[in-house]
């Protein structure tokens, strides 16, 4: 699986007016529905936070990338938002945080091996500084697809 066959501009936006991590979670979670990955919002999020009570996931530099394996998952996924400004998140280097990837896998074991490939795929990318300043600063969901899949 490759980040290309699990991220389309339509689960990107940028700029995104959010109050708060809940906030966060709940429209990339909406993207997810709104795209046919997801189809039962509230068990997906409720995963998404189950996830969250097992260990960080902000892991700095301005970066969370909250997951979750739920059965309301149809389609393997990732959704991306840069936010207009930075939110309180739990982060490893105790920054806020303004660029939040959210993945969705099912919860069977072949959702956990296609979990940990698109975590793995991503982490892998967001290890480079430089280009999370170029998605963090991306104008347009397709410029941020394109730098994710390059």
């Amino acid at each position: 699986m490759e980040l290309k066959d699990v991220l389309t501009p339509a689960l990107v936006r940028t700029g995104v007016e959010v109050p708060d991590k809940d906030g966060a979670i709940r429209f990339l979670a909406q993207l997810l529905v709104d795209a046919g990955h997801v189809d039962d919002l509230e068990s997906f999020v409720a995963d998404v936070y189950l996830r969250e009570t097992e260990g960080i996931t902000g892991i700095g530099g301005g970066v969370a990338i909250p997951h979750g394996k739920s059965a309301s998952v149809t389609v393997p996924a990732v959704a991306i938002a840069t936010l207009a400004h930075p939110i309180a998140w739990e982060t490893l280097d105790g920054d806020d945080v303004d660029t939040v990837f959210l993945f969705c896998a099912g919860d069977s074991n072949e959702g956990a091996r296609e979990h940990l490939v698109l975590l793995s795929k991503v982490a892998t990318k967001l290890a480079d500084d430089e280009l999370v300043v170029r998605v963090r600063h991306a104008q347009t969901a397709d410029d941020i697809v394109r730098l994710m899949c390059e």
